[in-house]
């Protein structure tokens, strides 16, 4: 059941995209899949009730000459079961399980965000991990207590984003993925 209080991000002057709009190929995934499930355009939505927390997120990275990047909001049950076949189908069930939450299916409800942060004068992301160390460096503390420059930018940057988003009402989803956050403000912060 889709939640009735979606709204659009863009609309709010908060920027994103969907991931699974442009990553779908990369994932196993076909053009027709995706447009089966229902997602027809990279516009990132989610429950109104986050549009506050994320400006002032956004706000105050912006002090830094960045902006809170959305890079997946809601994801239907029918983009949620396809998105689960074709990855085990490329990646195999454990690899899958490992990064996916299907029971619970967090975004589904439209309270859930992945998040990144955008260099605004280079116009592109800001990378928090290094992609050859995935897939464990998609989990906070990969990096902690690693003694090169680049592991501890990384860990700094996640431990940011995730204070940051943490002060807002954000906790870090059950999986601990450094970039996704569920809003519940009423539960106590769960990082570090």
């Amino acid at each position: 059941m889709i939640p009735a209080d979606l709204v659009y991000i863009d609309e709010h002057g908060l920027r994103g995209s969907n991931f699974y709009w442009h990553k779908y190929a990369t994932h196993g995934l076909t053009k027709d899949d995706i447009l089966k499930a229902g997602l027809t355009s990279d516009r990132v939505q989610l429950s109104k009730d986050l549009i506050e927390p994320l400006l002032a997120i956004n706000d105050e990275i912006a002090s830094r000459g960045h902006h809170l990047y959305i890079k997946e909001g809601y994801r239907s049950d029918a983009v949620y079961e396809i998105v689960y076949q074709r990855r085990v189908e490329k990646y195999g069930k454990e690899m899958t399980d490992l990064l996916l939450n299907i029971e619970d299916r967090p975004h589904a409800i439209g309270r859930s965000v992945d998040v990144a942060l955008w260099d605004v004068e280079q116009d592109k992301e800001i990378f928090l991990r290094d992609g050859k160390d995935d897939p464990h460096a998609l989990f906070i503390d990969f990096y902690k207590g690693k003694s090169d420059e680049a592991a501890k930018r990384f860990q700094a940057l996640q431990e940011y984003m995730a204070d940051l988003m943490q002060r807002r009402g954000f906790r870090l989803g059950k999986r601990r993925e450094y970039f996704h956050f569920d809003y519940r403000p009423d539960t106590p912060p769960n990082y570090p």
